[in-house]
């Protein structure tokens, strides 16, 4: 049996878990069943006898584990301070809404700007109003970018108020007519149903991308409709709350500022991850998984251990919901 970094492997008492480093006499694994931050060490060629890779089944979640360093006091490795397991993470959220996803705090009532389950299915419900039963094809096949664009920004008008999300004004722009606009929504229906092959997700980054975002808005603009259209199978990556909560889980995204397959990819299966776990208390599709990390970054963490979101992907608030009129839309310099 070969064992290596990175290595996932079984352990007959307990489980799967993923090797971290490895030492002439010791093996260190990280087992997420013992709800701990830090990896055990198990005495090599001893626990030869206890750890068998065979059978192991390819683990995304746990592959994607954010590196280990080493804390000289335990002699052992560790995930960062602010490190939660799932099951310490859903004590988190059951903190702020004791009944769960079924707490009515948390269901809200549509009208509250900072309300996210309840404009996220109001946005859904918009979606199958506007383009469901094949509406959106057909009006892609006819040509009808003015009405397909009316309607997405119908859409998004129930979010875009939330934190983090790309704002109205931003998508009215880059949704004004223009060679780039027909290309997103072909692109758009043809990753939908989801979840889409890898080269058509790619073709579709690719033709919002066009739309001509700044850098901290690609992700939302890019990731937003086919979150609304399909929370079952399709999600949304909101850099801030995404990268933080993700940091804290112990995934690393891999994020990068341009949407792109491998960062889509990691969310994804996080978020399959937790919504396994999550339906214990309520959760019902990916909605609640995005709720769910938005509560999850939130949550100060112990200050010497604060998670920053990546550089390249600030907020910037406008003042108005236009620019001066005496500065080229960015879409327009974009598109030149």
């Amino acid at each position: 049996m070969v064992i290596a970094t990175g290595t996932l492997l079984k352990h007959v008492s307990l489980g799967v878990g993923k090797v971290v480093a490895v030492e002439p006499t010791a093996v260190h694994v990280f087992f997420p069943g013992s709800d701990s931050r830090y990896a055990a060490k198990l005495r090599w060629p001893a626990a030869s006898a206890l750890v068998s890779t065979a059978g192991v089944e390819p683990n995304a979640w746990l592959q994607g584990l954010t590196t280990f360093s080493f804390d000289a006091a335990a002699g052992r490795y560790a995930l960062a301070a602010n490190f939660l397991s799932h099951s310490k993470a859903m004590a988190e959220f059951v903190a702020s809404f004791a009944e769960g996803f079924t707490d009515p705090a948390y269901l809200g009532t549509g009208k509250g700007k900072r309300e996210r389950a309840s404009r996220w299915r109001a946005a859904h419900a918009e979606w199958l109003q506007a383009f469901g039963n094949g509406q959106g094809e057909r009006l892609v096949a006819d040509g009808e970018v003015p009405e397909l664009s009316r309607r997405a920004l119908r859409v998004a008008a129930h979010v875009t108020c939330l934190p983090g999300m790309v704002e109205q004004a931003v998508l009215e722009e880059a949704l004004e007519p223009g060679e780039p606009v027909p290309q997103f929504f072909e692109a758009l229906f043809k990753v939908l149903p989801g979840p889409p092959p890898k080269a058509r997700m790619d073709a579709y980054f690719a033709a919002a991308d066009a739309l001509g975002a700044r850098p901290e808005e690609r992700w939302p603009m890019a990731t937003l409709f086919p979150f609304v259209a399909e929370p079952l199978q399709q999600v949304l990556l909101l850099p801030r709350s995404a990268c933080a909560a993700a940091a804290r889980l112990g995934c690393n995204l891999r994020f990068h500022a341009s949407p792109n397959w491998t960062t889509y990819a990691a969310l994804r299966e996080l978020s399959v991850q937790l919504l396994e776990k999550l339906q214990a208390i309520g959760a019902r599709d990916f909605v609640d998984v995005e709720c769910f990390l938005h509560i999850i970054a939130c949550k100060r963490p112990p200050a010497a251990a604060t998670v920053r979101a990546p550089q390249s992907t600030p907020t910037t608030r406008r003042a108005g919901p236009k620019r001066a009129s005496s500065a080229a839309p960015r879409a327009k310099r974009a598109r030149a």
